[in-house]
């Protein structure tokens, strides 16, 4: 913790303190003279000795701002830390291991930039949300094998000098001047302290790091203009080599998508520039941004002056989590839409699971994660991701337990920003969904506190279980405008109340168990007398209220049935589901016993569905359907990402319905998958906690041949519903079966 109310002087406000392994260490935070700088980012300097032998070397680092971290010309390969926080509630700070590039005499670099903390944020253009001035705390402790230690901290003894990266945004690109002179450390001014108090917490997840390179092609080129495509869109930027004349210079903008003229489309972008820019020193130059990164398929390379361009790479960015999941199928489409969806994840976890990644905007909307987080946990390890995600979301719960529609927050309070519907119940989807998946009870623990307070936020605009917020998103960006909202609403308002009893029961905790089981039977029954009518028909009448009300339980699938089905075919059996309804619609439809149905809509490529916007060149998913419609050309650029995952968390159906891997809180892992003939073959696996299981089926001769092969300490079990099985064979780790 940070002792705070230390402030008497100036001198005592730039110190604070931290507790820290049982130890108490003094902060001082470290600025440049910002009345002596040049305009180019900052680097800090430290020299330091080492004369005994050292048995390790611990840096541990925060910033006011982001930083990157070099000791002895070798650099740490993180980007943008120590990530997105709250700046005003707390601060993270980083351990880094720097034993095995010691020297006897060493150089410790560091430099600074704006990032979330002083650069713009979000689509309000806003910048020095959090603070103006970027600032620096880094400590070195110094373990030797005689068993004493010695201590590096920032103070006024560190030097501060001009890098030669002369601005950088995320939203605008970096500027690189090569020409800057090398400085001499030991001539240059001293760091100046600063006085700031902030709580400090342990980084604990995994960082940003370059996971991938992409070569592009060149498909169009003329004296001065280069134009790439790299094949997939991605997050990321581009690394080159430059030689020419001194003062020459080389302009790359990015796009997602081209125009009809072969140009890049930039509209979409809104206010962000997304354009890098380096001044070449007459040398060669490698282009490397540290503190930047864009969304693009495309890129174009503008030359000014005599220059020549070498090893040209995408440099893809993401958190360097592991990809431990795996689909494929007979069908090419499917296989599309899954990696469309695990690129478009990739592309969006920078340091939180943002919306998009190219325009200005890049926000941790909670409704977007809510509805993906399955998904991306079948998909790759996001224990520790989501726990990060999860207490950003807790740090900025309003006083009135209104959950933030994006974390962090920093916008004024409204309809639309807090409170809403499908967004706030992120605080109980994804705990509930974090415990299938890695069964850490803490994460449960920790959450339900935010959990209760949500609920009760419910509770107290609500009667006699009919919930009366106002949700201004509804279905997001589905197809038609259906009038579902209220309705919408009232599935959530059940959802949250039967996902908090059944984390209390998982706590063992059984009256509040029942507690919040009894506010579900009030919303269920509150829902059934305002929203069902006679036969079933619900109102709104949409593919997303019948699916939500199925998998909510407020109604059974005997009775929507007929009223499901009609809201599809008379679509032409084409899907009209938003961000929300998109994630049931395929589960509720095998439900309801039409399984081929659900094939048919994912392997589809009339509009409005998945295949068409493969059909149409995209290799991410798309914010919205008509993002480009051939009838139509492009959708308003005020919203249209070409890199978003929301609707792509059909993925988890990929997972548990059509490979079968259902997951129980109570119960191992069982296997049942939703066969159709709509597929020659599926096949896929899933890393769990404790390995990996593997799920192949093929169909033929009117069977299907089901192989089930799992490591050793995965236990599961099977279920082929009411299918016929021919034939069955079962050890403990694998299974093969022939069912009808």
């Amino acid at each position: 913790m940070v002792f705070a109310g230390l402030e008497k002087t100036f001198e005592e406000a730039c110190i604070s303190y931290f507790i820290r392994k049982n130890s108490i260490w003094v902060i001082m935070w470290i600025i440049r003279n910002l009345e002596d700088t040049t305009e180019n980012l900052p680097i800090f300097y430290k020299r330091f000795r080492v004369d005994k032998k050292a048995a390790k070397c611990v840096m541990e680092i925060s910033a006011l701002g982001i930083f990157n971290v070099k000791i002895n010309g070798e650099e740490i390969p993180d980007y943008f830390m120590p990530g997105w926080t709250n700046y005003n509630k707390y601060v993270h700070i980083c351990s880094y291991d720097l034993t095995k590039f010691l020297r006897q005499d060493n150089l410790l670099e560091i430099t600074l930039a704006d990032g979330w903390y002083s650069g713009r944020l979000g689509y309000t253009k806003v910048a020095n949300v959090y603070g103006k001035i970027n600032a620096l705390f880094a400590k070195l402790v110094l373990s030797y094998a005689d068993g004493t230690d010695e201590v590096i901290s920032t103070d006024e003894t560190w030097r501060v000098g001009a890098s030669n990266i002369v601005c950088s945004s995320f939203f605008d690109g970096e500027t690189v001047d090569f020409r800057t002179p090398t400085e001499d450390v030991e001539s240059l001014p001293f760091a100046k302290k600063y006085g700031y108090t902030v709580r400090f917490e342990p980084y604990g997840y995994e960082p940003i790091r370059k996971v991938d390179e992409l070569p592009p092609t060149v498909f169009y080129q003329d004296e001065n203009v280069l134009r790439l495509d790299f094949g997939q869109n991605f997050a990321g930027f581009l690394t080159f080599v430059a030689e020419g004349e001194k003062g020459a210079e080389v302009t790359v903008k990015h796009a997602e998508m081209l125009n009809a003229d072969g140009t890049l489309y930039y509209d979409n972008l809104r206010s962000a520039k997304t354009e890098d820019r380096l001044i070449l020193s007459g040398e060669k130059d490698k282009f490397d941004p540290k503190f930047t990164f864009h969304g693009f398929r495309y890129a174009e390379i503008t030359l000014k002056g005599e220059v020549k361009l070498s090893d040209i790479k995408g440099v893809v960015l993401s958190q360097d989590i592991e990809y431990g999941g795996k689909f494929h199928c007979s069908d090419e489409i499917v296989n599309g839409v899954y990696k469309n969806a695990l690129w478009g994840q990739k592309s969006n976890f920078i340091d939180i699971p943002t919306d998009c990644p190219q325009r200005d905007e890049r926000l941790g909307w909670t409704g977007d994660a809510e509805v993906f987080c399955n998904s991306a946990m079948f998909n790759s390890d996001c224990n520790r991701f989501f726990v990060n995600y999860l207490k950003l979301i807790q740090a900025d719960i309003l006083p009135d337990g209104k959950i933030p529609s994006f974390a962090p927050f920093f916008i004024p309070v409204s309809p639309s920003t807090a409170g809403v519907p499908g967004w706030a119940d992120a605080i109980c989807v994804i705990p509930y969904t974090h415990y299938l998946h890695y069964r850490d009870i803490n994460v449960i623990k920790d959450n339900l506190p935010y959990a209760v307070r949500h609920l009760d936020y419910y509770l107290s605009h609500s009667e006699k279980g009919l919930l009366k917020v106002k949700n201004p998103f509804g279905d997001w960006l589905s197809v038609k405008r259906a009038k579902d909202v209220d309705g919408i609403s009232q599935c959530f308002f059940g959802l949250s109340a039967s996902l908090l009893s059944k984390m209390y029961d998982i706590l063992g905790d059984r009256e509040n168990a029942e507690k919040y089981t009894a506010v579900y039977e009030s919303a269920k029954k509150a829902f059934r007398g305002h929203y069902v009518k006679r036969k079933g028909k619900i109102v709104g009448d949409s593919q997303t209220i019948y699916a939500l009300a199925l998998s909510v339980g407020y109604v059974t699938a005997e009775e929507i049935k007929p009223h499901f089905l009609n809201s599809v075919q008379r679509e032409n059996g084409r899907l009209t589901t938003g961000f929300i309804g998109v994630k049931y619609l395929l589960p509720a439809l095998c439900e309801i016993g039409e399984t081929d149905l659900a094939y048919k809509l994912i392997k589809e490529t009339e509009y409005p569905s998945w295949g068409y916007t493969i059909k149409q060149g995209a290799t991410t998913i798309w914010e919205r359907w008509n993002g480009y419609t051939q009838e139509n050309g492009f959708e308003t650029p005020n919203m249209n990402s070409f890199n978003h995952y929301s609707l792509g968390s059909c993925a988890e159906w990929l997972y548990s319905h059509v490979l079968g891997i259902k997951l129980h809180t109570d119960k191992n892992i069982c296997i049942s998958p939703s066969f159709s003939k709509e597929l020659a073959f599926a096949e896929g696996e899933y890393k769990t906690l404790n390995g990996i299981i593997r799920v192949e089926w093929k169909y033929e001769n009117a069977q299907y041949y089901v192989t089930v092969k799992a490591d050793e300490g995965v236990a599961f079990d099977y279920d082929f519903k009411e299918r016929e099985i021919l034939s069955l064979a079962r050890t403990e780790n694998t299974l093969t079966a022939v069912v009808k």
